[in-house]
């Protein structure tokens, strides 16, 4: 069985976790973000102050106490790579998938003690998985170029299907923005370079190919972008000639593939160049959008379309000054930063934001009316992010600090009140901090299965595996 990591020593305060590599590697990022402008980077929740000047610990109500189960270390990272992503973590049954260890790789939740592992290559973290799995089954890209669609029985550790994308020399193949996406029989996946679909099926590939497009196929649009979202496959299109500039649609349709209804957006709102970069509900249909002519120089919003999905009903009052993003930069697929429940979406605001000075809270809008209804601080002070929903209940994750463990709460949508649910293990707080204290927030997400917590890491860099960061911790 995996045995937990050793804890780091204490080290730099917030931010700057790690060994030399990994400030390296964090500093080499930190300048790419800076010329590139992306706005898809924060800085690590701190579950309260950290260093020499630490506030005593706040005592919080009482909590079902959880220990350490089992733990997994970080992979080794190349010296010469700037880091290493590892995006891809699923329950089936009562075993953990994740991408790891080169390929894919199930472990028993319990135990820790390793299943099967099938190595593939994921181009050292740029192919995508699918998000979410459906039926036992997930959607992965492989290959140097990610041109070839795998779908794997995640129970048995087995492909079922293997098509090649047809990406030639040359031809621009999915990249680290392009997740496939799984719903039933059907996979999709869509990139700059094209858009196909198939369905699982008794052939010598596993599969038939139902659709393909490409920019230049001759069609008024082209879908590039495919995510599953409350059990609705959703595609994103691209109008014109270049893709976008006469607008776009949003389309959901079953796993049969049957239409269920189709959003249309034309090329500018308030007249600024529109994008649609994301889903964060199918039903209401809430995106994320972009303002402006690109990344660097717009800004992002959050729409709530009406129900006949003719026009935007409500435009929240919601920024990145102000909030933490709901999705990662550039992924139509990857909202791990936000949880919509019954009529309402959940968000964590900004540790920077004017009033924050004690920490975040979780922000709930009404998807009726648009506006804010609750503010949830967390218990006892600090940070907070939520991540899933328990017995109508809103899970929200109290990332650990100096002075005491982490902690899950679960939020009451009537009263928008917090109660204590789990109390991590003080034991192993150290390893907590350094696993949850990344650079992208979006890169390191706690995960719920039936009343036990995972903590999972999805970036790695040179150091990690040599200070002791940890790749999960199970918590049961």
């Amino acid at each position: 069985m995996p045995s937990p990591p050793p804890s780091p020593p204490p080290g730099p305060r917030r931010g700057s976790p790690g060994g030399p590599g990994r400030r390296v590697a964090l500093l080499a990022a930190v300048l790419g973000l800076l010329l590139t402008g992306s706005a898809g980077a924060r800085w690590p929740f701190s579950g309260g102050t950290t260093g020499d000047n630490a506030a005593p610990p706040v005592r919080v109500p009482d909590a079902e106490a959880a220990r350490l189960a089992w733990a997994a270390p970080a992979p080794p990272v190349d010296p010469r790579a700037v880091r290493l992503w590892a995006r891809g973590d699923w329950v089936a049954g009562d075993d953990l998938v994740r991408v790891a260890d080169g390929g894919i790789a199930s472990y028993d939740l319990a135990t820790g003690a390793r299943n099967w592992r099938l190595p593939l290559d994921l181009a050292g973290g740029v192919c995508q998985a699918s998000p979410s799995s459906s039926g036992g089954r997930v959607a992965v890209l492989r290959g140097p170029d990610c041109g070839t669609l795998t779908v794997l029985d995640i129970a048995a550790g087995e492909p079922v299907a293997e098509v090649p994308l047809g990406v030639g020399a040359g031809d621009r193949g999915p990249g680290e923005h392009d997740a496939p996406a799984i719903l039933g029989d059907t996979v999709a996946v869509g990139w700059d370079g094209g858009a196909a679909g198939f369905r699982l099926a008794d052939t010598a590939s596993g599969a038939v190919e139902m659709w393909r497009a490409a920019p230049d196929g001759g069609g008024p649009c082209v879908a590039d972008a495919y995510a599953v979202v409350g059990g609705t496959l959703v595609s994103r299109t691209a109008c014109g000639s270049p893709p976008g500039a006469e607008g776009g649609t949003i389309r959901a349709t079953t796993e049969r593939g049957e239409e269920l209804w189709e959003w249309a957006f034309g090329p500018r709102f308030m007249g600024r160049p529109l994008a649609v970069t994301a889903v964060l509900s199918a039903e209401p249909l809430v995106v994320v959008a972009r303002l402006g002519e690109d990344r660097e120089t717009g800004s992002e919003h959050i729409f709530v379309i009406d129900d006949e999905r003719q026009s935007i009903r409500h435009h929240l009052d919601y920024d990145r000054d102000r909030y933490l993003p709901p999705c990662r930069a550039a992924a139509f697929a990857d909202c791990g930063g936000t949880v919509v429940h019954e009529g309402h979406l959940y968000l964590a605001s900004d540790h920077d934001a004017p009033g924050s000075a004690g920490g975040n809270a979780v922000v709930a809008f009404d998807l009726a009316t648009g506006l804010a209804e609750h503010r949830v601080p967390a218990l006892g002070g600090g940070d907070i992010r939520p991540f899933g929903v328990r017995d109508d209940r809103i899970l929200a994750y109290q990332p650990a600090g100096e002075e005491r463990a982490g902690l899950v709460v679960a939020i009451d949508p009537a009263t928008g009140r917090a109660a204590p649910l789990l109390a991590l293990d003080p034991a192993a707080r150290r390893s907590e901090w350094a696993l949850m204290s990344g650079l992208f927030t979006h890169e390191q997400r706690p995960l719920w299965h039936e009343g036990t917590l995972v903590l999972v890491n999805r970036v790695f860099y040179p150091g990690d595996a040599a200070a002791g960061r940890p790749a999960l911790l199970v918590y049961r």
